[in-house]
């Protein structure tokens, strides 16, 4: 995408917006010009990528057939993160990972230039025999500190901050070297292997592994990433006619009007600058995210031992989105750090978007997969393989062979929605599979049992119970306008009272510039971007605009499918 003039109005309405918006919503329309469908995809790739400024980052599956969407999804929303801090990885070995992105460092950390070793003296060079043996001594005393240094040195792998893409399955050793790192169950390990010097000689290198990566792994299942599934979100991307037709569609125009496509929107570029911002905030000060709801667990399912990773797991995603409105949240302070109070408007965020992948998590199975269960399978008590593949055929326009259904019943009998067994009655040589989750047992998602309504109704009482555990120890602070100092906004100590009211009710704690003057960041560093980068004109962005508002309206029969090939489609 190319960058686009900038004009004057700009600043003002890109601190606007940080300030007032719903980011969520926002980020969601633009990246919908250029994604279509796969909502919960694209929010769980934005907050993934988001973690990597906070304690805890995010793990991420993506699952599904070859072709359905994971590469573009990633690939698309990842443009508003910094490009140098995104790792895109294939199958590489250790040694490759470590060339790659290893910083050869000495015991003092400091870094070792393997250009600038000594270099040996020619003695055509000296005037006399004594001052070219004074440079044999010297040389020989440098390589001598040299080889020292090397020896006592480390290669240094930072995964602070990063965001690790797996575009395949890492080859099993790597993962081996990774597994701790990303599992969170160590922040540094050290590793030692034998590695070939540039003169084909073998020595023992050092091998430092520090941080933790917000990771997301578009691959197949791998037997040995198993474990780390657990310790992961899972989301599959749609597979719907419709949004088929809509990605051709959007592809035909960017092929015919590709000058229409070639600048970023104005959405494109705060959102942007806002995660540029977040990032310089969370790197030069210490920020967390503190959840005021002592019950929110009481909204979440306890029906399997899984569920208490996933709650963890969701709680790093509800930061995630109170981390976005950095610039709306109100705030306290413990020593060095400043915590950002996630709402009720974040957790009802959250949820709604956590429903949609609550299945596909839980069971770290593609929805391809769950939706053969919960439309077929369960539909009866017990089933043949080739039944099954008749009735999956039928119903499904891409016909699939006995092999990829059996394959599709190994995962659901592993999850335990299959019970395989032999045919006893029958052929013994015949598997039958039996359906363990029929009725309404598997259609209802636990998160789905309880209204909004109602779980707000908890959450507010879960915070009256925090209210009594930080009341008179800590103050509280929000940023807004000073009163009296037209455009000017900063730190200010507010009540208890009011705190509640930003907590609950949930209105923007700042309004339009129009009822508040002009507005500005809280840094004037803040503003500066580390590049420059050019924005569009209001002729440019409004025309853009209306085009890539998708230019058209997909009108759909009662079943949700184009009613006919043309008439689908209307320009604006």
């Amino acid at each position: 995408m190319n960058e686009v003039s900038e004009d004057k109005g700009f600043a003002k309405r890109m601190v606007e917006t940080w300030r007032t918006k719903d980011l969520v919503t926002y980020i969601l329309e633009d990246l919908d010009l250029r994604i279509k469908k796969d909502r919960a995809v694209k929010l769980s790739v934005l907050a993934t990528g988001l973690s990597a400024f906070l304690e805890q980052p995010i793990n991420l599956f993506l699952k599904g057939e070859s072709g359905i969407g994971k590469t573009y999804n990633v690939t698309e929303t990842l443009k508003y993160f910094p490009q140098e801090d995104i790792w895109y990885l294939g199958g590489m070995s250790q040694k490759s990972l470590i060339h790659a992105h290893g910083r050869l460092l000495n015991k003092d950390g400091e870094e070792i230039d393997l250009e600038n070793r000594p270099v040996k003296p020619c003695k055509r060079d000296f005037e006399t025999e004594a001052d070219y043996k004074g440079a044999q001594t010297q040389y020989q005393d440098g390589m001598k500190a040299f080889r020292e240094e090397l020896r006592e040195s480390y290669t240094l792998i930072d995964l602070s901050h990063r965001i690790l893409v797996f575009l395949e399955a890492p080859d099993f050793y790597t993962y081996q070297m990774l597994r701790p790192i990303l599992s969170h169950d160590k922040e540094q390990i050290e590793y030692r292997f034998v590695d070939k010097t540039a003169k084909g000689q073998l020595r023992t290198v050092k091998v430092v592994l520090r941080g933790w990566p917000a990771t997301i792994f578009l691959t197949l299942d791998s037997k040995y990433m198993e474990e780390l599934a657990t310790r992961s979100f899972t989301a599959t991307p749609e597979n719907s006619e419709l949004k088929i037709l809509e990605a051709n569609v959007l592809t035909n125009f960017k092929a015919s009007l590709p000058w229409q496509y070639s600048e970023e929107t104005e959405a494109f570029t705060i959102t942007k600058r806002l995660i540029q911002n977040l990032q310089k905030n969370t790197l030069e000060s210490k920020i967390d995210v503190v959840i005021p709801f002592l019950n929110l667990y009481e909204l979440f399912p306890r029906e399997i031992s899984r569920d208490m990773r996933d709650f963890q797991h969701f709680t790093q995603f509800l930061k995630t989105i109170t981390l976005l409105h950095f610039y709306q949240r109100a705030y306290m302070k413990d020593r060095e750090t400043r915590f950002l109070f996630s709402t009720l408007e974040d957790v009802h965020r959250g949820l709604e978007i956590y429903k949609e992948i609550f299945e596909t998590t839980r069971t770290g199975t593609e929805k391809r997969i769950l939706d053969f269960y919960n439309g077929i399978v369960k539909t009866r008590d017990q089933w043949y393989l080739k039944e099954l593949t008749g009735a999956y055929n039928e119903k499904s326009k891409k016909k699939l062979s006995e092999e990829s259904i059996r394959v599709m019943l190994v995962r659901l009998d592993k999850i335990g929605y299959v019970n395989t067994q032999k045919d006893d009655d029958m052929d013994k040589r015949k598997n039958l599979y039996v359906p363990l989750m029929k009725g309404e047992e598997k259609d209802k998602n636990p998160l789905e049992n309880c209204s909004w309504q109602d779980s707000r109704a908890k959450l507010e009482k879960g915070f009256e119970t925090w209210k009594e555990n930080v009341l008179g120890r800590y103050a509280f602070y929000i940023n807004k306008n000073i009163p009296g100092k037209e455009g000017e906004w900063g730190e200010t100590q507010t009540t208890l009272e009011e705190l509640h009211r930003l907590i609950l009710e949930e209105p923007h704690i700042f309004s339009s510039s129009a009822e508040q003057g002009s507005t500005r960041t809280f840094y004037n560093e803040d503003l500066k971007p580390k590049a420059e980068m050019k924005l569009e004109t209001s002729q440019t962005r409004d025309s853009s605009r209306n085009l890539d508002n998708c230019a058209y309206e997909l009108k759909t029969s009662s079943q949700g499918l184009p009613n006919g090939s043309g008439r689908g489609i209307e320009r604006p």
